[in-house]
C-alpha cells in the first residue's frame, strides 16, 4: 500500500494577508496628513517667497520714483516690469491659483499685493495669516476680501 504523502501548500494565509493590508493601511492613515501639511506649507513658501519679492521690487520703484506705480488691472503693473523676477510676471497662476493683481489706492490701502479668484483653500490662506499676521483673515496685513487674498504693503 502506497501512502500518499502531501506536503501542505506554500504560501500565505488569508488571515496574515488581511494583518498585513491593515498594517499597511494603519500606516497610510497616518502618512496622507503628515504629506498633506508639508504640502501646504511648500506652497505657503512659495506664496510668500514670491509676495516677498513683489513687495520687495515695489518698495525699490517707490523709492527710486517717489510714489508706488498705478493700480493694475487683475495684474501687475508693467512698471514694475525689472524691478522683480520676469519668472513671475510670466505666471499665469499663483501659487494659490488665481493671477497677481497690484493694488494702488483702492479699498482704503495704499499699497498691496492681491491674488484675484484665488482657488486656494482657507486652509492654506489661515496658515499664510498665521506666518505674516494675527491669524484673522478679515484684518491684518494679509486678509480676504471679496475675491481676494490681499497682502498689505502699506495701510
Amino acid at each position: 500500500m502506497r501512502r500518499s504523502l502531501r506536503r501542505p501548500a506554500a504560501g500565505f494565509s488569508l488571515v496574515e494577508i488581511m494583518i498585513v493590508v491593515v498594517i499597511i493601511g494603519l500606516l497610510a492613515a497616518m502618512a496622507v496628513p503628515a504629506l498633506q501639511r508639508v504640502r501646504l506649507r511648500a506652497v505657503a513658501s512659495r506664496y510668500l517667497n514670491d509676495a516677498r519679492q513683489i513687495r520687495d521690487g515695489a518698495e525699490r520703484y517707490a523709492m527710486e520714483t517717489g510714489q508706488f506705480p498705478p493700480n493694475g488691472v487683475m495684474s501687475l503693473h508693467a512698471e514694475l516690469r525689472g524691478y522683480i523676477p520676469d519668472s513671475i510676471f510670466a505666471s499665469t497662476t499663483t501659487p494659490l491659483g488665481g493671477v497677481w493683481d497690484w493694488d494702488f489706492q483702492q479699498s482704503g490701502i495704499t499699497a498691496a499685493i492681491s491674488v484675484y479668484q484665488p482657488t486656494a483653500s482657507d486652509e492654506l490662506l489661515l496658515h499664510i495669516d498665521r506666518t505674516i499676521d494675527d491669524g484673522d483673515l478679515a484684518t491684518g496685513n494679509f486678509r480676504r476680501a471679496n475675491s481676494k487674498a490681499i497682502y498689505v504693503i502699506q495701510p
